[in-house]
């Protein structure tokens, strides 16, 4: 049986973005980048402050409209960037827009030193929803990208093979 899979992600470096597509190429599934309508500046360091303040204030910025309903899917791949050792601000906005309780979801984050606890607080921001899967990269675009290629695709096509 086909599963019918969504990718869901944000990226502000363009790491997240590499494991998402990574993800969508080999399991042949959609994908949706959420993207905030004020993004904050990927350049110099200031995205680290402006970035870490709003994710520990949780703040949850309007999004740029989303065309794939997650409702449509039977799984969903979740992405972020690690922020002040939490999932990005744009990923709260989408969770709080979309009733994903009884979804199946798989969870992956991107950071540049610790992931902290970022797939926990993501997974209990998901409390109603079936977690399948967790995973987490450091700078996969700078570390050996064909090594986090390979990663990914291994722990991609063993979730769906999980699901049956």
């Amino acid at each position: 049986m086909s599963k019918n899979i969504l990718i869901v992600y944000y990226s502000l470096t363009g790491n997240t973005r590499f494991i998402a597509e990574s993800i969508k190429d080999v399991l042949e599934a959609q994908i949706q980048e959420i993207k905030p309508i004020k993004e904050i500046n990927p350049k110099g360091s200031m995205k680290y402050l402006w970035g870490g303040m709003r994710a520990t204030m949780k703040k949850k910025p309007e999004l740029e409209p989303i065309e794939k309903d997650p409702k449509d899917y039977d799984i969903l791949f979740l992405g972020t960037p690690v922020w002040a050792w939490t999932f990005t601000p744009p990923i709260r906005s989408f969770i709080s827009k979309f009733d994903l309780s009884e979804k199946v979801i798989a969870i992956w984050c991107c950071h540049g030193g610790s992931s902290g606890k970022t797939l926990k607080k993501l997974e209990s921001s998901l409390e109603n929803s079936h977690i399948i899967g967790k995973i987490e990269f450091q700078d996969p675009l700078k570390n050996n990208p064909e090594d986090a290629k390979k990663k990914v695709i291994e722990w991609a096509k063993n979730i769906i093979k999980d699901q049956g």
